[in-house]
């Protein structure tokens, strides 16, 4: 009898610690707390494009490292708050430059540039410029405590003709969060996905990483989720060490849902999330051989679906 019962005691301890492994990795992969490994990012620079009946959308990405002592000279003091501070001596930049022409309007540049800190996607500041209608320009200061944003537009179309520097109507707001209340060990930006997915691991089917990122005012719970993989065609150009390569060829790329919902705010109204200029039911797919995102899908409001296939890819040297 007591034989039994050991064996019994043993099989349910067993049982325990396989669920309780299960949990841990679960929590490991799903966790706020982002350990990325900027080397195995291996671009530098990525073009995508898209075109149908009623849009063509062109999207250039560049990544880079700069001192962090150069940040003062481009953000904006906050008048509140602890700013968000770089890890080390060096912080990356990102940049994306996007150029949205609707068939039935006239084009819409937007240009944005986000400092981070590579290790976890912290978020530093932002600067966010469009031009071509409803112009302005939005710089960030990002802190522990909340997002301080000073907004310059033009007052008028005759300004709106001139560049940003002579714009005289000015505001500023801060957007106030409470991370820890929020379950936010790191605050990263809305865009920063595209750099994630090539510094994380999801090739496991159903991994998954969640996310705290800030949108234009507000914070979004996003998550990203590897479903599966799916065979592909590819054809972009491939840049590294001064040669060029026609990349085409068919590949089982991770398949990668990303999924957002807007967080606890003081907005009386929330805020639509958007990652690339889509809006919903975006999915991004990997090459797993090479840790580059190859295409990028998701609808567009008031446009509909749009597909942003990689054009050109530029490999670190």
């Amino acid at each position: 009898m007591n034989s039994t019962r050991n064996k019994h005691g043993i099989f349910c301890l067993t049982i325990l610690l396989v669920f309780g492994s299960l949990i841990i990795y679960a929590e490991a992969q799903s966790g706020l707390d982002l350990d990325l490994e900027s080397r195995r990012v291996p671009w530098s620079q990525l073009s995508f494009h898209a075109k149908n009946l009623w849009v063509e959308v062109s999207t250039e990405i560049q990544l880079r490292h700069l001192p962090a002592s150069e940040l003062n000279a481009v953000l904006p003091a906050s008048p509140k708050g602890d700013p968000v501070k770089p890890l080390t001596s060096q912080v990356n930049e990102i940049t994306i430059d996007t150029i949205i022409d609707p068939r039935f309007r006239s084009p819409v540049k937007i240009y944005n540039r986000i400092w981070f800190n590579p290790t976890d996607a912290s978020t530093l500041g932002r600067i966010r410029l469009r031009r071509g209608e409803d112009d302005f320009k939005k710089m960030y200061r990002f802190t522990r405590q909340g997002v301080f944003r000073l907004q310059i537009e033009p007052k008028d179309r005759k300004e709106a003709a001139l560049p940003p520097e002579n714009w005289t109507h000015k505001n500023n707001n801060f957007y106030t969060y409470d991370p820890a209340r929020l379950g936010c060990t790191v605050i990263t930006e809305r865009s920063l996905p595209i750099y994630i997915l090539s510094a994380s691991d999801l090739s496991m089917i159903g991994s998954e990483v969640s996310l705290c990122a800030f949108g234009k005012r507000q914070l979004h719970h996003v998550k990203l989720r590897m479903e599966g993989k799916y065979r592909l065609k590819v054809e972009y150009l491939r840049k590294s060490r001064g040669k060029t390569v026609r990349i085409a060829r068919e590949i089982e790329a991770l398949k990668i849902s990303l999924s957002a919902e807007p967080m606890e705010s003081d907005l009386d109204e929330v805020e639509n999330f958007s990652f690339m200029g889509l809006h919903r039911d975006i999915t991004v797919y990997i090459d797993p051989a090479e840790f580059i995102p190859i295409l990028v899908t998701g609808i567009i409001s008031g446009v509909g679906k749009v597909e942003l296939n990689l054009r050109e890819s530029r490999l670190k040297n």
